[in-house]
This record gives C-alpha cells, structure tokens and sequence, in this order.
C-alpha cells in the first residue's frame, strides 16, 4: 500500500526547531571559517596563524552553542583552555619555533588540538562518568566514525519547512507569487542580452572584463564546496552531542580470578627484580665520588645512556598498564595489593635507571630540546606512579580520568616553560654551552 502524499501545506505545519537552526548556523560558521582560514589566502595579519585560530574558532563555537551545560563542567574547560593555549602557543612561536629546535611539539600540537576538540565535544552536554572512561573513550572514537552520519537527513529537515512555508504563503500572496516567477523569467533572458551588449562595444567589453579580471568560476565552485560537503556531516555531530548516544561500549565480560592476576605478576616481577638487580649495581651502588658511574670496560656514558632509553619508558608504560588492568578486572586481595606495590616499586627503580641514563647524557652534551622534554616526560611517569600508590589506598580516585588530565596539563605546560631557555641557562651553568654544539646527531634523545 503506497504511502498518501505529503502536501506542502502539511509540511509548513510542522514546528521549526530552533536548535535545529542555531545548530545548522553553528556548523556553517566552522565551515565557513574552514574555507577563509585553510582553503583561501587569509588577510595578511592571519598567515602562519590560520590552523591554531581555526581551532580556537571551532572550540568556542561547541562551548557557546552548549553553554548551559558546558559552563558547569570543569574537564569542559581543562579542554577548552588546553586548545586555546595551545593555540596561543602557536601563534606566539609562529615566527621562531623552527629555529628553536621545538618544531617536533609544533608539529603535534596540530594533531592534540583536533583530538582535544572531540574529547570537548563530546563532554559539553555533561552526559558523562569519570569513573567510566570507557564510556568517554567509545563517545570520542564514535564522534570521528559515527555521529557525523546519523543525523544527516535531519539536515534538510527546516530547509524542507522554511521552503514549504515560503510556497504556500506565495500562493496565498499573488504579488509575490508573480514577481518570484518574473525574477525566474528574467534570469535566462538577462544570460542572453548580458554577453550580446558586452560584445557590441568595446570600451563596454574593455571595462567588464577589467572588473572581472580577477574573478575564477571554478575557484568559487571549490570553495561552495569546501563549505556546503562537510556543513551536514557537521551539523550531524554537533545534533548528536544534544542526544543520548546511539550506542555504548560493549560491556565487559572478561574478568580475572585473583590467582591468575597473582601468577602474571609475580613471573612479570622474576623478570624485573633479576633486571633491577644489574641495574641497582651500575646504577646505586657503582657511583663514584665525582657522581659518574663505573661502567664495565669498553662501554663509554654516551653509548650506555643512549642504549635503552625509551625501551624503559616503554616498559613503564606497560607496567601502569598491567596495574589498571589489575585493578579492573581481578577482585581485590592482600596479596594481589602487596604484589602490585612490588610491581610500582620495581617499575620505579627501572623509571629512574632511565632517569639516570638521561642525566649522564645530559650531563656528556648538554640540556636539548629532546631532553628536557623526556626529563619532563619521566617526571610525569613518576607522577604517575604515585597515583597508581594512592589508587590502591581509596577507589574514590577516577584514576584514568585523572591520568588523562595530568598528560593534557604537562603537554600545555610543556610548550609554555620556554624549554629552550632553560636549556640555554643549564648549559651555560654547566659549561658545556660547546659541546652541545658538538653533539652529535642522535635520535634516541
């Protein structure tokens, strides 16, 4: 049975959202200022800053289009004011970063700034749990392969409505019924004489191509599209974030018994403690009175400090890893407590060997760019750990949600501390301004 017609005066009768609206005039505006900002040449004050202005614009369109949520959440505005710092960042550093020896967190920022964006909008409407990351997690990925999907034909909803109600109130309106089909009369006629007249003189045809010397129908073609493409799939990610998420994360079904957790720990904690023991002769007890470090024969500090390196933090990284894990999906013991305490204090001891082959890099070359930010990175890694101690002692702590706020705050600070005056005012300390222009080339730090 075929469906009865929907008549224009039936959609004219339908209410107008005006979220609908102001979210469609939202996602115009990004795409609007996408165009101008990235796609165009920008005013002369703007070039080099159009990507981080581009998105400060973006993240105080969301916050502003969901104020009356957003105004009450406090990781709103830790992402809001990371964004925008970061982008300040850019602009401030603009002229000097590649000169600077910085231009590898330039270059990220242009990647962390569109992943803050998602997790920003994806908390604005305060539909959220701390304590259930895995929640935000799924939102976010949802956010970038999802919701900017669903919602489309909602999109041409109030277009659909606003069309409708200008069709009906024109027949009931015989003038401006008649002038709308005069206008449509007029177009292909004016297309016919226009070019006639332009052809007939010269100083006619001299003046009008003056005036359009510059205009390029197929630059206009691309930058409506560059506009009007990605305005629905905006739209419908920004519709979403006003509606209960269409799916969640699976639920968790797998779990550890407390014995099986214990059994991989503690072969984990064989292979540390038997690492740590070599790392605790070299490292403790083989410090000498001038503070280097007796090294076996043949192995010189660069050669060790450079080995290995970020295979710690790697290790680190897998053994806070392990401890969520633990603390997840295995019920609660003594025993598993003490283990997990053995585990954070051995993962200490290898996060300082890798602290200490930084220092002797350090203190062999000089302070860089790379190494300040990797004796940054191992201050947050201990930071880190010590939450993970806390974690153990009250469950109250949302220890990823607060994990993630810690790495955001580093990431900000890390570009605001003028890292490379502080290594310019260390090397000078030290005396040792020469040889880090001796350095020589190495990628691990």
């Amino acid at each position: 049975m075929a469906k009865p017609k929907i008549t224009q005066e039936e959609i004219a009768q339908r209410p107008l959202g005006k979220r609908a609206v102001i979210t469609i005039g939202a996602a115009f505006l990004i795409t609007f200022a996408f165009d101008r900002l990235i796609c165009s040449i920008p005013p002369t004050w703007l070039i080099g800053y159009e990507l981080p202005v581009f998105w400060i614009i973006c993240t105080l369109t969301v916050t502003a289009l969901h104020w009356k949520t957003a105004r009450k959440q406090v990781l709103v505005w830790l992402a809001l004011g990371s964004i925008v710092a970061i982008g300040v960042w850019n602009i401030l550093a603009q002229s000097t970063w590649y000169y600077s020896g910085n231009d590898e967190y330039a270059l990220t920022t242009q990647f962390v700034q569109p992943a803050l964006l998602m997790l920003h909008c994806q908390l604005v409407n305060g539909r959220y749990d701390v304590r259930r990351p895995l929640q935000v997690v799924w939102n976010w990925f949802t956010g970038w392969l999802q919701q900017p999907f669903i919602h489309i034909r909602d999109f041409a909803e109030p277009f659909s409505v606003i069309f409708a109600r200008f069709a009906v109130a024109s027949r009931q309106r015989s003038k401006v019924r008649e002038i709308g089909i005069a206008l449509l009369i007029s177009i292909p006629l004016l297309l016919t004489i226009i070019p006639l007249l332009v052809g007939a003189d010269q100083i006619v045809q001299y003046e009008v191509l003056n005036v359009l010397r510059d205009f390029n129908p197929m630059a206009l073609i691309l930058h409506i599209m560059f506009i009007v493409l990605p305005w629905p799939l905006l739209f419908s990610l920004l519709i979403s974030i006003d509606t209960e998420p269409t799916s969640t994360p699976p639920k968790q079904r797998f779990s550890l018994s407390s014995i099986t957790a214990f059994v991989v720990l503690a072969v984990t904690l064989m292979v540390y403690a038997l690492f740590c023991a070599v790392q605790v002769r070299f490292l403790f007890a083989g410090l000498l009175t001038d503070g280097s470090i007796a090294l076996p024969d043949g192995l010189t500090y660069s050669e060790y400090a450079r080995s290995g390196f970020f295979q710690l933090l790697a290790v680190t990284a897998i053994n806070v890893t392990l401890f969520g894990l633990a603390i997840t999906l295995a019920p609660r013991t003594r025993t598993l407590n003490i283990t997990l305490v053995a585990l954070l204090a051995l993962t200490t001891i290898i996060l300082t060997s890798a602290a200490l082959r930084l220092g002797l890099y350090i203190n062999a070359y000089g302070l860089t760019w790379l190494r300040y930010l990797s004796a940054s990175f191992i201050a947050l890694l201990a930071t880190v750990i010590l939450l993970c101690l806390i974690r153990l002692k009250t469950q109250r702590l949302p220890l990823t949600a607060t994990v993630a706020v810690l790495f955001i705050v580093w990431y900000v600070a890390l570009g605001f501390s003028s890292p490379n005056r502080i290594c310019e005012i260390y090397n000078a300390a030290h005396g040792i301004a020469d040889a880090v222009a001796a350095t020589p080339y190495q990628p691990m730090v």
